[in-house]
């Protein structure tokens, strides 16, 4: 192993996915002046909607800067308007909750299947009543929900379905694509999901009318600005060496702790959004740029996906006999893609600071009920101890890297961490 390799950041977080090409894509957006002009608008837009489309076998794909934008246009668009209630599932995102009450929505909560994280379908009707518009399905770290069981509970009460395939890109349900069971879906290409392009989203339906809508009301947002957009084009130039040169004198961790610090790289939430502020530059379009790297990134959807199953059947392997584990279940007749491969265990906090010893960093997708931990769960509509499911399982949730820069004996070394 070189000394190199050795100093590497083993990490489930920071960005994993991008490679030596997205590095270069986005240093021709920074480093050439004659491409400035390309950061917002360009053909790359049009190119990686066409490519989506094809990917997923739909008739509509509108791009936008973010899941949140997304989620944002699928709800103005279906009509949804002050006092409605949207349900969604506790062990989620305030991505969700701040977008649903930003529309002047109320989210509601669902608890959740200890073994598969995902929403409890038979918990669903007991809050469903006039004001209930439409259910949200989270695909959690890509292993699909029962969305068969959920649309019939929708169409029995005239409710829209809306999937939220931010984790699931390449998941399958009974040999069809996630984001195609549902009435529309969103999709999220930030830093740690299965396509990551810094920032993006993506709009999915098969229903022309929605579609056009969606269309419509996206023309009509403005592109992120240029110095923004340059910052997130930063963001693979730093963390790709920092990941590599981590424990190499600590020169890795240093850049990505200055780089954090004094705002050279974004954040994944902004301040706002932890307030349950609107940011100012939101809703808004996918940029060309961004567009670019994505564009690059779907044609190795499936090497990252198959990837992420093979190092996932190798955690399975190794610590099915480890009685201090509680490994996931995969729904039945689906296609998990192990965004992560996400264990349970009841000494959270001791666990990743072992690892943590070993040059290893554990992702824990949150350790409250909704995350991320700075924000104030009441404010985003949740009440403490109405879903102890949720709440029992970010208490002891560990997610395990399975992106495409991990290698075995990497895992093997995560795996030590449970051993000792």
């Amino acid at each position: 192993m070189s000394i190199f390799k050795k100093c590497q950041l083993i990490a489930s977080a920071f960005a994993p996915n991008y490679t030596f090409w997205d590095v270069l894509i986005a240093n021709k957006y920074l480093l050439l002046p004659w491409n400035w002009k390309k950061l917002q608008d360009g053909k790359n837009i049009r190119k990686f909607e066409r490519k989506f489309c094809e990917y997923m076998g739909s008739r509509w794909a509108i791009s936008f800067d973010s899941g949140r934008s997304s989620l944002y246009a699928i709800l103005k668009c279906l009509g949804i308007k002050d006092y409605d209630e949207i349900i969604l599932q506790a062990f989620t995102t305030v991505a969700l909750s701040n977008t649903i009450q930003w529309c002047g929505a109320k989210p509601v909560y669902i608890d959740i299947d200890e073994k598969t994280y995902n929403i409890n379908s038979d918990k669903i009707e007991e809050k469903i009543n006039k004001k209930t518009k439409a259910i949200i399905v989270q695909h959690t770290f890509g292993n699909p929900a029962k969305i068969d069981e959920i649309m019939s509970i929708a169409k029995k009460h005239n409710l829209f379905v809306i999937e939220d395939c931010a984790h699931s890109l390449g998941a399958e349900y009974k040999n069809k694509k996630i984001g195609t069971l549902g009435d529309v879906s969103l999709f999220s290409f930030g830093r740690d999901k299965v396509v990551s392009s810094v920032s993006g989203g993506m709009v999915i339906t098969a229903n022309s009318e929605l579609g056009n809508k969606i269309k419509e009301f996206r023309n009509q947002m403005p592109y992120p600005k240029k110095s923004l957009i340059m910052k997130q084009l930063i963001h693979p130039l730093i963390t790709y060496q920092s990941l590599k040169l981590y424990y190499f004198f600590h020169i890795g961790k240093i850049i990505m702790f200055i780089s954090t610090k004094f705002g050279i790289i974004t954040k994944a939430y902004t301040k706002e959004e932890k307030k349950n502020q609107k940011p100012d530059n939101f809703p808004a379009k996918m940029p060309n740029a961004l567009a670019g790297i994505a564009l690059y990134q779907i044609k190795l959807i499936e090497k990252f996906n198959n990837n992420r199953i093979k190092i996932a059947n190798l955690y399975k392997e190794k610590l099915s006999n480890n009685v201090n584990v509680i490994l996931p279940k995969s729904t039945p007749e689906s296609k998990n893609i192990f965004l992560w491969y996400t264990i349970l265990v009841d000494n959270k906090k001791e666990f990743i600071k072992k690892a943590l010893k070993n040059h290893i960093i554990l992702g824990d997708w949150f350790p409250q009920a909704i995350g991320p931990i700075e924000i104030d769960m009441e404010k985003s509509g949740y009440q403490k101890d109405s879903c102890p499911v949720a709440e029992k399982v970010s208490s002891m949730c560990v997610n395990l890297p399975t992106h495409h820069s991990i290698s075995e004996k990497e895992v093997e070394k995560v795996i030590k961490t449970f051993r000792l």
